[in-house]
């Protein structure tokens, strides 16, 4: 696709790609992991499930 996509060339392509994170380097730092392996219905209650926790949060005042 970048090949494609973005007119590089394939070396340019593969630089890019050994570059980034790897899963395990993005899960370490990651403060949430949505699991997005079930239904396009399962991913939607998770991440409402998700927000409403964090619209939660940003509504109760945190105790000194």
């Amino acid at each position: 696709r970048l090949v494609r996509g973005r007119g590089m060339t394939a070396d340019q392509a593969r630089a890019r790609m050994a570059a980034q994170a790897t899963r395990e380097q993005r899960l370490a730092i990651a403060d949430v992991v949505i699991d997005n392996s079930g239904t396009p219905a399962d991913l939607d209650r998770r991440v409402a499930g998700l927000w409403k926790q964090w619209d939660h949060r940003r509504r109760v005042p945190l105790q000194p």
